[in-house]
């Protein structure tokens, strides 16, 4: 299990996040290409797989995000459509992984790429054809309107990890809602706003449990994600040491 953050949070120096959490969603790429010695100084301090890379919005999305040195881009990007600027920018993608040994590469669809069929096409299409061989795992994280079962079921079809935030539900549904998916490994992204209860802290740290056989990895972007991230790291050592006790 890897927990951590979506970037590094500010006044944390980058020696003590990787002391202290054991993954990093790292967005620099989402925006536009990196300089190398950007990426060899997080290889410096990161261990192979703690790091996982954020695909370039020319993959993903159309509308361009706020920034200067953005990925060169025209009308034919986005939407996980295959386009020359997207070719190019996963040629980077595949070197960015290889430099840093990513654990994964997350694909963050827009809030307005829909449920509909030709959508879902068009990821078969993109997961089957464009965004192959890039060395590493490939993470799916729906926008807008997906529901959590129909995606997962979708993203084990197409050979991805489904991402999802497991604090997001029904008010009246109960923590146990995510306890029946069928897929090989979990990509948990937790982004509810506001700080997180003890009580919602305790529901992860169980789903967790219930999937302790998979390969998961939990990135917090909430607003307070370093304390929440570490929180989580001491509920589940708490917990492990208590099982210990009442084993022995």
């Amino acid at each position: 299990m890897r927990i951590g953050t979506v970037d590094i949070p500010t006044r944390v120096e980058r020696e003590r996040y990787f002391r202290e959490l054991s993954y990093l969603e790292l967005s620099a790429l989402f925006a536009g290409p990196q300089k190398p010695s950007m990426l060899a100084k997080f290889a410096e301090l990161a261990p192979p797989g703690s790091i996982g890379l954020a695909a370039p919005y020319v993959l993903t999305h159309r509308k361009a995000p706020a920034g200067n040195k953005l990925w060169p881009h025209d009308a034919t990007v986005g939407d996980f459509r295959d386009s020359e600027p997207g070719r190019a920018a996963l040629v980077e993608l595949r070197d960015a992984v290889k430099a840093l040994h990513a654990s994964c590469v997350v694909f963050r669809s827009p809030d307005s790429f829909s449920t509909s069929a030709a959508n879902r096409d068009q990821l078969k299409r993109f997961f089957g054809e464009v965004a192959t061989d890039l060395g590493t795992d490939r993470v799916w994280a729906p926008g807008g309107l997906w529901e959590v079962r129909g995606a997962a079921k979708l993203a084990t079809e197409l050979g991805v990890t489904l991402a999802f935030d497991p604090l997001v539900r029904d008010p009246n549904a109960p923590p146990e809602i995510y306890y029946d998916l069928e897929v090989p490994s979990l990509y948990l992204r937790v982004e509810r706003p506001g700080s997180i209860s003890t009580e919602r802290m305790e529901d992860l740290a169980a789903l967790l449990e219930h999937y302790e056989d998979l390969p998961i990895t939990v990135a917090f972007a909430s607003p307070e994600r370093w304390n929440d991230a570490r929180n989580l790291k001491k509920l589940l050592a708490e917990t492990a040491a208590e099982t210990t006790e009442e084993a022995d």
